[in-house]
């Protein structure tokens, strides 16, 4: 029985048991049932919501059971890949060993079986076959002659990895950024053997201990100046000066130092000179090279 059906229940006994009542309490028994009305639509809205509330549930733990089961699935598959390679290489294994431990009695029963002459050896006079003796002698023979062959073969040598860089600067620096103390960035790199220098940065980091040949120039105009210098870490190892009249310049200096690895070649403009543009276009580049001797 519904809740509707038990307030009307409710409201007839009400209205036997005080069926003596004015009139005027009809107009409140009206009120009331419009009111259960309005409660049972509300109700029956609730339980509505609640059967979409629990539909939705029903499939939210379905899905979340077929996925349980799915993962469960691919868990057993990888764990039957993963025991399979761990058979496979078991199997490799013993394999290598079985390969390994035959190679070692085929070469050693043949090792005992080789008779072994040594070539500095004595004949020995006393020898009761002369075909013993013969075979002796032959065989001294062709292990000295090899003796002598492998003393005059020189061992190979390796190579050494080359170490070498060429690298340009693409744009002139203006004036107003030509400060004391400011590291040219070479951006444009032609070469870089060994990978040792770094073109965001415009340093060269020596990958190898030795003897380097650096080299850089700069070019000046319009009656201006400059100094640069080649660094190595905070030390001044070259300078180069120039001084322009009127015309164009490109100077060039060059170092030929030991460095040592991880140390840090760059150039920059000195802190005595620096007035005007540094030019860098398709008249003349600013380059910064170096190059392992040794």
């Amino acid at each position: 029985m519904t809740l509707f059906g038990l307030l009307s229940v409710w409201v007839l006994v009400f209205g036997i048991v005080h069926s003596e009542m004015p009139l005027e309490s009809d107009v409140d028994v009206k009120n009331l049932l419009q009111r259960l009305v309005v409660l049972e639509e509300s109700f029956e809205v609730e339980r509505q919501r609640n059967d979409e509330l629990e539909k939705t549930v029903n499939i939210l733990t379905t899905n979340l059971e077929q996925t349980k089961r799915t993962f469960e699935d691919k868990c057993a598959a990888l764990e039957k890949q993963l025991q399979n390679h761990r058979e496979e290489r078991t199997k490799i294994s013993a394999k290598n060993v079985a390969e390994k431990t035959q190679r070692r009695r085929t070469y050693k029963n043949n090792w005992q079986k080789k008779p072994v002459v040594d070539w500095w050896t004595p004949l020995d006079s006393s020898s009761k076959s002369k075909n013993r003796d013969s075979d002796a002698l032959s065989i001294q023979r062709r292990d000295s002659t090899n003796l002598k062959k492998r003393l005059l073969v020189q061992p190979s040598q390796v190579p050494p990895t080359p170490v070498a860089f060429y690298a340009q600067r693409s744009t002139s620096i203006p004036e107003n950024e030509v400060t004391a103390n400011l590291v040219i960035v070479f951006d444009v790199v032609k070469t870089n053997a060994g990978n040792g220098y770094h073109p965001s940065t415009g340093v060269f980091i020596v990958p190898e201990s030795g003897i380097y040949v650096f080299s850089w120039s700069f070019r000046n105009s319009d009656n201006h100046s400059h100094s640069t210098e080649l660094m190595v870490n905070n030390n001044e190892e070259g300078l180069i000066y120039s001084r322009t009249a009127g015309s164009s310049i490109s100077t060039t200096g060059v170092a030929v130092l030991h460095v040592n690895k991880g140390d840090d070649v760059y150039i920059r403009v000195s802190s005595l000179r620096h007035t005007g543009t540094i030019y860098s276009d398709v008249l003349g580049r600013c380059v910064f090279t170096g190059w392992k001797l040794a």
